[in-house]
């Protein structure tokens, strides 16, 4: 156990709700996301989430416990509740590292991207039936508020994104304009679980899902990326040149060219795009009960 973690972490499940409440780096947040109103998916990337992130220690914590977190995510995952209102954890009393940011997590029993951050990292695919489940029930309710005004958004925790050329009215009654940035955290918060399930099966090389028409598109993105600032192909389990050394490029594993770290490549999201990636990731379970 760390230092930077709560002493009521005593068993897994407690661990993974210290570490969702108080992942132990926080930064200020200086200027706020933004997306335009389609919100396209940011490739394969998560939302940020207003300067917390997990310390060095709880990295090293998360993976040490991989088994048993994953074992805690699945049942996090079947047990969120998108109708309950979010509940905003208490301070960190020992943060490990703040750089003049706000010292808490989200709500371990929430939607959050700290959630989605751990099964990423953990490169977690025996969450994808959870995944699909709780992204469908996302799905599902972000539909229902369209099309019913007095239907309240699903309740997602931790993204705080802004929307594009939104004009801010003084005079707009707030509680219209928190349903409306509400729903907007919802619809940000549906295409990282998509991303999410796209990127644990690319890991695994999964051909279902290479076949996906996101996939294409991503990698036409990055290989348009890679002859813009002369980016050599390499081989997939070659590394990366030494000229390279020290600069912000990583190699992807699938076609093998090196990748820009911070220049997420930005892909239109569509329906079509949604239930190609998740019929491939029902393709997964199917083989891999």
């Amino acid at each position: 156990m760390t230092a930077a973690l709560p002493a009521r972490a005593a068993t897994q499940q407690s661990l993974l709700d210290a570490l969702i409440s108080h992942p132990g780096s926080y930064s200020q947040v200086c200027d706020a996301m933004s997306a335009p109103a389609d919100i396209p998916y940011l490739a394969f990337e998560i939302t940020d989430f207003a300067g917390a992130s997990f310390s060095k220690s709880n990295q090293a914590t998360i993976l040490k416990n991989r088994d048993a977190l994953v074992k805690s995510i699945r049942a996090k995952l079947t047990a969120i509740d998108l109708t309950r209102p979010a509940r905003q954890p208490g301070e960190d009393p020992k943060p490990e590292e703040n750089f003049d940011g706000e010292a808490y997590g989200c709500d371990p029993d929430s939607l959050n991207p700290l959630l989605l951050t751990l099964v990423q990292q953990l490169h977690a695919i025996e969450t994808l039936p959870e995944l699909l489940a709780v992204e469908k029930k996302l799905v599902e309710g972000i539909a229902k508020a369209k099309d019913d005004a007095k239907a309240k958004p699903p309740v997602v925790n931790g993204w705080q994104v802004h929307m594009e050329s939104e004009d801010y009215n003084e005079n707009e009654d707030p509680a219209k304009r928190d349903r409306r940035s509400n729903l907007f955290q919802a619809r940000v918060a549906q295409r990282d679980m998509v991303m999410i399930m796209a990127l644990l099966m690319r890991e695994k090389l999964f051909e279902p899902y290479l076949n996906c028409e996101l996939e294409k598109k991503y990698q036409a993105g990055i290989t348009a990326q890679a002859k813009e600032y002369k980016l050599p192909k390499i081989a997939r389990d070659a590394e990366a040149p030494k000229e390279f050394d020290g600069a912000e490029v990583v190699r992807d594993p699938v076609i093998g060219i090196l990748v820009r770290t911070y220049s997420p490549v930005k892909i239109a999201y569509s329906r079509e795009s949604r239930d190609e990636v998740r019929a491939a990731a029902e393709k997964w379970v199917s083989v891999h009960p």
